[in-house]
């Protein structure tokens, strides 16, 4: 009897889910078929054994958070952080490294200049708090140019990025809205997110 639990337990472990862009469980003959199309890209979850189809042209996720101020507090307790709950946050996700995070040509220089740019462009639209998470530091070029600090228990992980997206990814947080945005990005879509938030 215990020897059939443990296997029945194992078997659990070791099942794979598939999920479609509507985050309905699908099986994976049905997973392989949709993974085809172009328009769709596939991220994983490690822990859970599970993949996911995401839409590429759709990749953000708005919605409301209840009180925000809880967890700015555990970010400051966690964190040692002195975050002002009147601003806007902006949150910048590594998820480890992978293909497409570690295969560009960009220099640590240039990286630098690329966050400053941003960090720039962003004062223009708000004054805002700034917080750049890990879940793996490898491959992050400017881990000792900026204040790069491990997401906090998988903190940041489990409210927004339950999956790998490749590259990295970023959430706005204000009052209490916030806008997840999923994979690589560039400078002008978290200026327009950010933006776009605000009028929320």
């Amino acid at each position: 009897m215990h020897v059939i639990f443990f296997m029945l337990i194992n078997l659990s472990i070791k099942a794979q889910n598939y999920y479609n862009v509507n985050n309905q469980p699908i099986t994976q003959q049905e997973f392989d078929s949709l993974k085809l199309f172009k328009y769709h890209q596939i991220v994983k979850n490690d822990s859970l054994q599970a993949y996911k189809l995401i839409d590429a042209c759709y990749s953000r996720e708005i919605g409301s958070l209840g009180d925000p101020k809880n967890l700015l507090r555990e970010l400051n307790e966690k964190l040692n952080l002195k975050l002002d709950d009147s601003k806007p946050l902006i949150i910048y996700y590594y998820p480890g490294k992978d293909l497409c995070n570690s295969s560009d040509t960009a220099t640590r220089q240039s990286k630098i200049k690329w966050y400053k740019q941003l960090g720039k462009k962003i004062k223009r639209v708000a004054d805002v708090n700034t917080i750049m998470l890990y879940k793996n530091s490898e491959g992050i070029k400017t881990l000792e140019d900026f204040n790069w600090k491990k997401d906090p228990n998988g903190l940041i992980e489990n409210l927004f990025f339950n999956y790998h997206y490749d590259c990295g990814s970023y959430v706005i947080i204000n009052n209490d809205k916030y806008g997840a945005y999923f994979g690589e990005y560039v400078q002008a879509q978290v200026v327009e997110s950010l933006i776009e938030i605000l009028k929320k």
